[in-house]
């Protein structure tokens, strides 16, 4: 063997693998990537066409879901995994088919408000199209800046301007395990240590 070139097509799940032989022969093969977002299956279109078949046939998104997965279709993370009735929502309301429902909200403490370029953690991960949960761990791993609530329910309000958007929608894109990976292929030596400096600690 003397050289393997891979090739991601676009932003999708496809791969090719081209192995090419001492010799000069090739050998080229398909195969999947988990990827972040169900938009960026290369079969998202056929999904999107069967949820709205099926809601027109008065099917709930559960039982989308069921049929999907029956059906074949799988999600980005992983063949074993199912397509949740979350997500078949996110798809209806997409399609405009599902409407989300009116939310009423209590009112912060004085003085606690949103302010400009701020997100209720809630509207922010809708926003970035994102589970709650998964922005939520962001905000512990420093990824994004946020404040609480001095009071009961000690709701999250993330801080998220222009800039700050445009990093937290490229973040959204990278596959599951980039930045461990990252860690271990990351070859640049560090910078040598200066004199009076201080021990830094690691960040993720």
């Amino acid at each position: 063997m003397e050289q393997v070139t891979v090739t991601v097509l676009g932003t999708s799940e496809r791969v090719t693998v081209t192995i090419t032989w001492a010799g000069g022969q090739t050998t080229t093969d398909e195969t999947a990537r988990p990827v972040a977002l169900l938009q960026q299956l290369s079969y998202f279109p056929q999904i999107k066409e069967r949820v709205r078949e099926l809601a027109g046939q008065g099917h709930r998104p559960e039982a989308i879901a069921r049929r999907l997965h029956a059906e074949g279709f799988r999600p980005a993370r992983g063949r074993g995994n199912r397509i949740s009735a979350t997500a078949v929502k996110e798809i209806l309301r997409e399609l405009g088919c599902l409407q989300p429902p009116a939310r009423t909200r209590s009112a912060p403490p004085p003085g606690e408000e949103p302010g400009r370029d701020e997100w209720w953690l809630e509207d922010l991960a809708a926003e970035l199209d994102m589970p709650a949960v998964t922005l939520y761990s962001w905000i512990y791993r420093g990824w994004v800046n946020a404040r609480k609530e001095s009071r009961r329910p000690y709701r999250w309000i993330l801080h998220a301007g222009p800039t700050q958007l445009a990093e937290l929608r490229e973040r959204r894109t990278r596959p599951p395990g980039w930045y461990t990976r990252l860690r271990w292929t990351d070859t640049e030596p560090p910078l040598p240590a200066q004199d009076g400096d201080q021990t830094a600690s690691s960040h993720l």
